[in-house]
């Protein structure tokens, strides 16, 4: 899967519109604009966009699409729309393709690249803001190839992490005692709103938009901890312990040393399954200042490369 995430905020400079809410009548609200372009056609496209969890504005995603190449400051005016969506992502975070996303002028019921065009994605709200800066995270995806979020006037681009990837943050859980590694924006925005119970530890690797290699991840019942692997061999035999609940692919990775890719190790806490038998336990990092830490601990056991990732 290649996938791009960014993170920003409508602000007052953002172009100013009448909101999508054709309830409305005159009123206006902010859109940001981004130039999507997509390397394969006939490629299926999902687009996610997530409001911070402190905010309060209704989000709303549109998707127009222009001739290759287009740029300048009206790219998207007076452009092909084919689709939009308001919250069918759910928590009122709009999706595309979400249940209730609505197509136009041909596309849908998926939307999936076409030769010669690409797409402006804008990020905007169903109603009128009463309060900025409003700040969101837009994430897009294809199952191959790749895809790139450029800035609509200069062409340039906009992908986090030189355009390869997506950053894994990682969290201390203090009531399992074990750490969560995600890339995606409610999830994190969740345990950021809990720091009681989360910790932050910043973003720990990148996930390569262009790895060969999906991580599954498994949820320790027992525990409470969660288990991470790109291994086919690995993932089929976690799926026969029954204290695992398989939670399915969260992120890429490469299976292999590639140029630029850097190893994340994996140990395993023998100290909480000698509390109980069930509670497989591992802690993940890609720091071999932490990794000779550790390696000097006795109540951890050191298993070598779980997978390789990104430099964050």
């Amino acid at each position: 899967m290649a996938s791009v995430q960014v993170t920003n905020r409508l602000t007052t400079t953002d172009k100013d519109i009448p909101t999508p809410n054709p309830n409305d009548g005159s009123a206006r609200t902010r859109a940001k604009d981004y130039l999507l372009v997509v390397e394969l056609v006939n490629q299926p496209i999902s687009i996610d966009l997530f409001k911070d969890l402190s905010t309060s504005f209704d989000p709303y995603v549109q998707v127009f699409q222009v001739p290759k190449g287009s740029t300048g400051a009206n790219v998207a005016d007076g452009a092909l729309l084919v689709a939009q969506d308001d919250d069918s992502g759910g928590n009122l975070n709009p999706k595309i393709d979400g249940f209730l996303t609505e197509y136009f002028n041909g596309a849908g019921p998926t939307l999936t690249s076409v030769p010669g065009v690409d797409y402006v994605v804008r990020v905007t709200s169903l109603d009128t803001l009463t309060q900025l800066p409003q700040p969101f995270t837009l994430q897009v995806s294809t199952p191959s190839g790749s895809v790139a979020l450029k800035d609509p006037i200069t062409g340039a681009n906009m992908n986090p992490a030189g355009s390869t990837g997506i950053p894994v943050a990682r969290f201390f859980d203090k009531t399992a005692g074990g750490h969560f590694y995600t890339t995606d924006p409610i999830e994190k925005s969740d345990r950021l709103t809990n720091p009681s119970r989360f910790q932050s530890e910043g973003d720990e690797f990148v996930a390569p938009g262009d790895g060969n290699a999906k991580v599954q991840r498994f949820l320790n019942t027992a525990s409470g901890t969660y288990f991470f692997t790109n291994k086919p061999g690995e993932i089929q035999f976690v799926r026969t312990l029954p204290q695992f609940r398989d939670q399915g692919e969260v992120f890429n990775s490469y299976s292999t040393a590639v140029p630029g890719a850097i190893p994340v190790y994996r140990f395993t806490n023998l100290s909480r399954e000698r509390e109980n038998p069930l509670n497989i336990t591992h802690f993940f990092t890609r720091s071999e200042e932490q990794r000779r830490v550790v390696q000097g601990r006795s109540d951890f056991r050191d298993e070598g490369v779980a997978f390789y990732a990104l430099p964050a």
